[in-house]
């Protein structure tokens, strides 16, 4: 489930205009922050003016269980990682990590559909 609060408040909107300005509809916003695709997190990020790294970084933050240990993990870094198309950045090793695992997840998901 992905957090925007954060960035709803910093954009001074509400979930009914992120979801007119994401062009979806408010059900599916819903449904899109619980389980979100990568078109979803793309249409948010630009939404609410902040790139799908920042978005999964968010969700991320709030799970205090999470191992941190690596000290690679706050490097600053500049990555761009582009697949099908679609391009996604990393200012930090833990950025990178979450487009990954975003990605093996959304490759996951395809397998089991075929």
């Amino acid at each position: 489930m992905l957090n925007v609060d954060r960035f709803l408040k910093q954009n001074g909107m509400n979930k009914s205009q992120l979801a007119q300005k994401a062009g979806l509809k408010q059900a599916n916003l819903y449904a899109g922050l619980r389980n979100p695709t990568l078109t979803t997190i793309k249409r948010l990020a630009d939404a609410l003016n902040v790139t799908p790294a920042e978005l999964l970084d968010a969700q991320e933050d709030l799970n205090p269980k999470k191992s941190r240990s690596s000290k690679y993990s706050r490097m600053k870094l500049n990555a761009i990682v582009v697949c099908n198309g679609v391009h996604y950045e990393a200012a930090t090793v833990r950025e990178l990590e979450n487009v990954c695992k975003l990605l093996k997840n959304r490759d996951a998901e395809e397998e089991k559909a075929e």
